[in-house]
């Protein structure tokens, strides 16, 4: 076998072998492969840098059990696309370039191998945290949308609250036109003696579709809610409740 095919054969896997994510068998090829290739080598002392990082990169996190699932299923779904492409695929386009080694090989070539991606990915996750994915879990699960009680006389109308964190959006469809001279308004209700009023002031577009942003934040609030005002607003709900959600 000739250095350079021996090499072709090996550069993939440096990443997974940092990682200590090779099966052992192919950790000892590889081990054996740094003996004579000065190019991995110098790959490999480059890269450890970083590796030593992982651990001190983020705030340690467990990541969430549905993650795995999402991740392998990506993984599954770039296997099966790489099976029907066929095994020359990966190689079409280096083909087509003049040749030039490529720096850090090994990281590119996880794409080629789905299951040492996965390795990878989850070995971050546990390893280093997972900062980015967990974080945009957390986000995930800060923003909601709750279906608002809709007034009965207004059928087919829709509108629900969408919550992000401490801040509310109220979004709307199929919602008739305010009365002649009136005008939507939010309300927040906190428990006292009568809701608050808002600044909030809306119509509805001329397919029945509307959304206005809730002021202020949500923190304490029981319920927003949205009634028919004179034109400009009022400071005590003279209208009948359009619609209601409870942000909790």
């Amino acid at each position: 076998m000739s250095r350079a095919h021996d090499h072709d054969r090996w550069a993939d896997s440096l990443g997974a072998w940092l990682l200590g994510a090779l099966p052992e068998e192919e950790a000892e090829g590889f081990r054996a492969h740094l003996v004579d290739c000065a190019d991995c080598r110098a790959d490999a002392e480059s890269l450890r840098v970083a590796v030593d990082a992982l651990p001190a990169s983020a705030a340690p996190a467990v990541p969430p059990p549905a993650l795995k699932g999402r991740v392998m299923a990506i993984v599954e779904r770039e296997a099966s696309l790489l099976k029907a492409a066929g095994p020359e695929a990966d190689h079409a386009a280096a083909a087509a370039k003049a040749p030039r080694r490529r720096r850090f090989p090994s990281l590119a070539g996880l794409t080629l191998r789905p299951a040492l991606a996965a390795t990878f990915v989850l070995l971050l996750l546990v390893v280093g945290g997972g900062a980015a994915l967990v974080g945009r879990e957390a986000l995930d699960q800060d923003r909601r949308v709750v279906a608002a009680r809709i007034n009965p006389e207004l059928n087919g109308a829709r509108a629900s609250l969408e919550v992000d964190g401490d801040r509310g959006r109220l979004v709307s469809s199929r919602l008739p036109a305010p009365p002649a001279g009136r005008v939507y308004q939010v309300w927040v209700d906190r428990g006292g003696d009568a809701p608050e009023p808002t600044s909030a002031l809306f119509s509805t577009r001329r397919d029945g579709s509307a959304s206005v942003d809730v002021p202020g934040s949500l923190d304490g609030v029981r319920q927003v809610m949205v009634t028919d005002e004179p034109t400009g607003g009022s400071p005590k709900p003279t209208g009948r409740i359009i619609f209601s959600a409870a942000p909790a």
